[in-house]
């Protein structure tokens, strides 16, 4: 393509011939011809404009073809920015060119259809031989948003279409396909179960947390035993002697204590005797250890065990005591003091003895040997405290 801008342009492009009235001109006065030969000069030579703006590193230049109209003249786009658009051309630009300013056509071809716009440019030199640039005088003029919105497209990777051309109004979010009946039923249930599991996992935590607040265990194993009475050795020694079959008054067991004494114990009634485990004859013992225990012809229940200093101030302040036995029933008991366990108290021991005592008929003989678990449990909405008697 042949192209003009390589020769230096015609003068009557854009000046208006002043020839035809040379004659004219010497003809008149010197003052006068004076201010005439003004105004030719300055309409023939047009004011320099600010063309050296940072436009070419404030915008991204996009390599987006296109067709520009100028004038007559129809050349291929090279390079196009918000600002300005770069041109092809033949050779260099010639120097008479810059600073001219016109309206030019530039037409983006795309499938199926093109976009025109039409900005005023004026010719801002060139960047290289063979390139021409035209910078636009008002580049927020009509033609921006049209041009905006093909350069986002290019730089998004989108395709240009007809309706984002004539309708975009910015990002949209796309519409949501409507689940079918049957997905919505789906939705549904498995919401309903989320929130289901969701309460029931909470009142799981809650329960949790209640009984961790509201309940406590004593570490002492509590054992159910036939209520007797214990026989227990006076001074350190050995045992010398043992009659578990000994009759009203005889003699049940001697020891030979550390002093050189035999010391012999009778037994106070027809009762039935049990030997505590790990005594025998020769068997060594301490003072206070027992020896044995007898028992009437009764079969009462007798329940104790070791509570902690902490438990036993629960239970004085209100705390309600029950018995979990092994076989899983909850029993509730009373807690007694004794005089062990003032005694235990005094000597500032971590554990002090105390009697059970459950509701009448709640053990029998069947539960002799069985044990359980003291629980503590506070009590809500004013519950009144246990009475916490003492066993003589």
């Amino acid at each position: 393509m042949s192209d003009p801008f390589s020769a230096p342009r015609e003068a009557n492009r854009d000046v208006t011939p002043f020839a035809a009235g040379q004659a004219s001109f010497e003809a008149e006065t010197p003052r006068a011809a004076s201010a005439k030969a003004s105004t030719a000069s300055t309409k023939a030579e047009p004011a320099p404009l600010p063309t050296e703006f940072p436009f070419e590193t404030e915008h991204p230049v996009m390599p987006i073809p296109f067709k520009a109209q100028f004038g007559e003249y129809k050349l291929d786009g090279v390079e196009i920015s918000v600002t300005a658009a770069y041109v092809a051309i033949d050779g260099a630009l010639d120097p008479q060119w810059k600073g001219h300013k016109e309206f030019v056509k530039l037409q983006f071809d795309f499938q199926g259809f093109s976009v025109s716009i039409f900005p005023e440019v004026v010719v801002a030199g060139s960047r290289r031989d063979g390139e021409m640039t035209l910078q636009f005088l008002d580049p927020a003029g009509t033609h921006l948003p049209q041009l905006r919105y093909i350069l986002n497209s290019y730089i998004a990777g989108d395709f240009v279409s007809m309706g984002g051309m004539m309708a975009y109004s910015g990002p949209t979010q796309p519409k949501v396909a409507r689940p079918a009946d049957g997905a919505t039923a789906k939705f549904r249930i498995r919401s309903l179960s989320v929130a289901l599991l969701s309460i029931v996992l909470m009142l799981g935590a809650g329960k949790i947390m209640y009984n961790r607040y509201s309940q406590s265990y004593e570490s002492r194993p509590v054992f159910v035993e036939r209520l007797g009475n214990d026989m227990k050795a006076t001074a350190a020694g050995q045992v010398s002697m043992l009659n578990p079959n000994a009759k009203k008054g005889e003699v049940v067991f001697s020891i030979n204590s550390n002093t050189g004494d035999v010391l012999s114990f009778q037994l106070p009634c027809d009762c039935e005797v049990k030997v505590t485990k790990g005594i025998f004859e020769g068997s060594t013992v301490l003072p206070f250890d027992t020896i044995l225990s007898f028992f009437g012809s009764t079969t009462e229940i007798n329940v104790e065990t070791q509570m902690s200093i902490e438990g036993l101030a629960k239970a004085m302040s209100g705390d309600a005591a029950y018995l979990d036995m092994n076989d899983g029933r909850t029993i509730p008991v009373k807690v007694v003091v004794n005089s062990a366990t003032n005694a235990a108290a005094l000597r500032g021991d971590l554990f002090v003895p105390v009697d059970l005592v459950p509701p009448e008929g709640a053990l029998g003989k069947d539960d002799i040997g069985k044990s359980a678990t003291l629980r503590l449990s506070k009590t809500w909405f004013g519950g009144s405290s246990p009475q916490l008697p003492e066993k003589s």
